[in-house]
């Protein structure tokens, strides 16, 4: 049996230190999974294909994504028994602070897109399906989007006024649920963030925990050497003032790129 593990997203929900754990241990993972990175998505074009339909939800932006996806999918070597791992957050749509009419609302339809991509390019074969989501709590998770969207983009909005522009959406819980109910046959499987943080892989673990690797493969694993961390909050407060003032953009991004370079520098001194 073929297993096969797609790690939807969400967004700011440590996918990156979950990227560069199977980054960090691809070659104990190839001999037994096809692994797909952003790296490859985004080269190939799915992430902004996934993108745009969520923002669009047409007929004609989901066969978009379908068909660039098959073009990935029949490019991969499977071998007679190799599984795939699959860890991209814009296959459940546009950051949702980006996209705040929709929110994930298109993610279940792109899950299933995918799930049936899947089944088509090992048709005949017998192939146990994954859909991993990795959640947060809401106000972190808020905080999150706030804090990454006043580094990348010129957001003047405190948290308050930002967060009561996201309150309609649903919960990344209820998103999960969405997708389980669009995909009944398929095992749709949930990890918070916050527990992810005590294990010994973070969030890496899930995946430690899929691959199953003999014994000594296994000990050989190595947890994440990158992850997003969160700003002091001071700093925050800085950069909302910077995206207030009367900089021109290359002014601006010059001024957050030192604050935020500094900040970083403190961290890990």
């Amino acid at each position: 049996m073929r297993r096969v593990l797609l790690h939807l997203g969400l967004h700011k929900t440590g996918t990156t230190a979950a990227q560069s754990f199977l980054y960090e241990n691809r070659e104990l993972i190839w001999p037994h999974f096809s692994l797909i990175l952003p790296y490859k998505t985004r080269k190939a074009g799915l992430s902004e294909a996934a993108t745009r339909h969520s923002i669009y939800r047409l007929d004609a932006t989901l066969n978009a994504f379908g068909t660039q996806m098959n073009d990935l999918l029949n490019s991969l070597d499977f071998g007679t028994r190799r599984g795939m791992i699959l860890s991209e957050e814009n296959f459940s749509g546009l950051r949702p602070s980006r996209n705040s009419a929709e929110g994930y609302a298109a993610a279940p339809e792109l899950a299933a897109a995918l799930v049936n991509l899947i089944h088509h390019r090992l048709h005949g074969e017998e192939v146990d399906i994954t859909v991993y989501l990795s959640l947060r709590q809401r106000g972190g998770w808020l905080r999150s989007l706030w804090a990454h969207d006043l580094q990348h983009a010129r957001l003047v909005r405190d948290f308050d006024d930002f967060r009561a522009t996201l309150d309609h959406l649903p919960s990344l819980q209820e998103t999960a649920n969405s997708i389980r109910d669009r995909l009944p046959q398929v095992s749709v499987r949930t990890e918070w963030l916050e527990d992810l943080q005590a294990r010994r892989f973070g969030p890496g673990a899930p995946f430690a925990e899929f691959l199953k690797l003999p014994r000594d493969k296994a000990s050989r694993l190595v947890p994440p050497k990158q992850s997003n961390h969160g700003l002091p909050e001071p700093v925050l407060v800085e950069l909302l003032a910077l995206n207030r003032s009367s900089l021109d953009e290359t002014a601006l991004i010059a001024q957050k790129k030192a604050v935020i370079q500094s900040a970083r520098d403190e961290l890990i001194g």
